[in-house]
């Protein structure tokens, strides 16, 4: 029987235009009424998923900033930090990368550069709580995640130079089209999610996940019903037991109906 169920944002529960499920609330309301958690698992920071699902449900967990921060019923944990002088490194070494911003992700809000307005239009999709400072390196807070923007496809971009440089120490992942998420190697979704199985004393064959990139691998590991989207590139297809069908054919609620309410 599962009584937990994870899924990823964007690719996945969110349609290509960014909208919930028409019948999300529906679909929650009968979860609920069967005790079954629901954790929306993102990249994006706390504030931002409160922001869209605070006024329709109020019952939900959130694995924010892929993982590094843990919200459950608006009690807060952070999973890990990164040291100070390692985020110093990486703001030197992203210095002379093409076409980047970096934001520095703390519980106080989302650090960054003053900058342009195309990198603007992308940072204000995810990012509410910003702080905009002229120089990244006198930011003093716990830093438990560096988002870079990269507007120049980060595969072949920020990822070629930060990857090889810091992936031994820290988990570095493409988690979008238009990001990478540095964190410790003791941060990810699947980390996150492993906590709150733990708490709720909720197994792998008791657990559903949806995911659709890179940044959901680990994630996907914990748990026998893992679904990776149809639209998710060939390659993810591999880190699931089941494929569900495309964000844009309302894939993860189809596969809640069929599996959990049926």
């Amino acid at each position: 029987m599962i009584k937990l169920i994870a899924t990823d944002m964007d690719g996945t529960l969110l349609d290509r235009d960014g909208n919930i499920p028409n019948d999300f609330v529906q679909v929650l309301k009968q979860l609920d009424e069967k005790k079954i958690k629901f954790v929306i698992a993102s990249g994006r920071p706390y504030t931002n998923l409160r922001n869209i699902f605070e006024s329709k449900v109020n019952n939900l967990q959130y694995i924010c900033d892929n993982g590094a921060f843990v919200v459950d019923n608006k009690n807060t944990s952070i999973i890990d930090t990164i040291d100070k002088e390692t985020v110093k490194e990486i703001i030197k070494e992203s210095i002379d990368i093409p076409d980047i911003e970096l934001i520095l992700c703390a519980e106080k809000g989302a650090y960054h550069r003053y900058c342009d307005e195309k990198f603007m239009n992308e940072i204000n999709k995810y990012y509410v709580d910003k702080i905009e400072i002229e120089n990244l390196l006198n930011v003093e807070d716990d830093i438990f995640k560096i988002s870079i923007c990269d507007l120049n496809n980060p595969i072949s971009n920020s990822y070629t130079v930060l990857g090889p440089k810091f992936e031994e120490e820290l988990n570095v992942v493409v988690s979008g089209k238009e990001w990478v998420d540095i964190m410790s190697k003791r941060v990810n979704k699947g980390v996150a999610l492993e906590k709150i199985q733990k708490d709720l004393n909720i197994s792998y064959e008791e657990t559903m996940v949806f995911g659709d990139f890179y940044n959901d691998i680990e994630m996907l590991q914990k748990a026998y019903y893992s679904f990776v989207m149809e639209n998710a590139n060939e390659e993810m297809k591999q880190y699931g037991n089941f494929v569900a069908k495309s964000n844009h054919q309302n894939g993860v609620m189809e596969a809640i109906k069929e599996y959990v309410l049926k």
